[in-house]
């Protein structure tokens, strides 16, 4: 049996083909896919691919869909159950694994990295990092399970939120996520820096600043990966204030090692998540959060060259963009 996949075959070679279904394995199930959202590292991946991906692979981390098929081994799922996937895939056999750092561990596997993705017809998954969605939600918002979840580490990685002024650079779907949550979890105050008016516009309980004051924010989220921005978040930080690197920035850069003493600031990263799979999916139920506004195109899977587009250059008019099954 054969299925539809886009498969990334080199640099900015990212071609529709056919391939066989694959078979899950014993603690495996096989997703009939319904929506894949694309995220801005699938577009990081065609261009650049900084990961070292070995061509070719299926990419696409963000899926849900129907269970078509369970592995021997699996008992909490069974076809027809709609689903959602989280594509990390922790060895939990080495060091950082039993540290408890199963989402840094130095083995990881990754959909769309070291295995075939979601953007396609079928994908397979470990159990473990499946989860059952209820029928209320709609399989495209369930595709959102793993990025909630990461914005979700961001948050925490930030401490102590709750009366604080907060600081988010960056105006795209990770930055207008983590926006919502840091509202969310407490923050006296967000404030959103970024360059798109439409972008801007859709996040909602914030304030908007292009030029963010010198030392008026306790807490700066970098969601863009723009050095200048790096600058600009360290420039705006309190004494004791505390940056969080979440989105990826591809350059050394020089670092103002002597703002960071005398202002005894902190610098932490955010990569993954640690097991926030479950308060992801209540985040995803929670209609306050409205989490479904960043779903800004749903397009057909065979429409996907206008996908791309949109998501890689469509900043004017587009979030999250869904292909749908």
């Amino acid at each position: 049996m054969k299925m539809r996949a886009l498969q990334l075959k080199g640099l900015n070679e990212l071609v529709m083909t056919e391939l066989p279904v694959p078979e899950p394995k014993h603690d495996e199930v096989l997703v009939r896919t319904a929506a894949a959202t694309i995220c801005t590292s699938d577009l990081h991946d065609i261009r650049y691919n900084p990961f070292g991906i070995k061509y070719p692979r299926t990419l696409g981390h963000e899926g849900a869909g129907v269970v078509a098929k369970a592995g021997a081994d699996v008992k909490h799922l069974a076809p027809g159950m709609r689903v959602a996937a989280h594509p990390v895939v922790p060895c939990g056999k080495c060091e950082e694994c039993r540290r408890g750092y199963e989402h840094l561990c130095s083995t990881m596997g990754h959909l769309g990295l070291d295995r075939d993705g979601c953007f396609a017809e079928y994908f397979v998954q470990r159990a473990d990092r499946v989860v059952a969605l209820p029928d209320h939600l709609s399989l495209p918002l369930g595709a959102l399970l793993e990025p909630v979840a990461v914005c979700l580490q961001a948050v925490a990685r930030a401490g102590d939120i709750k009366g604080r002024r907060v600081l988010i650079a960056g105006d795209g779907p990770f930055g207008n996520m983590i926006a919502r949550l840091a509202v969310k979890a407490g923050a006296g105050s967000v404030v959103v820096s970024g360059r798109s008016p439409f972008r801007l516009g859709r996040i909602p309980n914030v304030e908007i600043m292009q030029d963010v004051p010198a030392k008026s924010v306790d807490i700066a989220i970098l969601a863009v990966s723009a050095p200048e921005a790096v600058q600009a978040c360290i420039k705006a930080l309190r004494p004791r204030g505390r940056l969080v690197i979440f989105s990826n920035v591809p350059a050394p850069l020089p670092l103002d090692f002597f703002t960071l003493h005398v202002s005894e600031l902190e610098i932490v990263g955010a990569c993954n998540d640690e097991n926030r799979i479950e308060a992801s999916l209540e985040c995803l139920n929670d209609t306050t959060l409205a989490l479904e506004e960043l779903i800004t195109h749903r397009l057909p899977f065979e429409n996907w060259e206008e996908a791309f587009s949109l998501a890689r250059d469509g900043h004017d008019k587009a979030l999250k963009v869904a292909m749908t099954f």
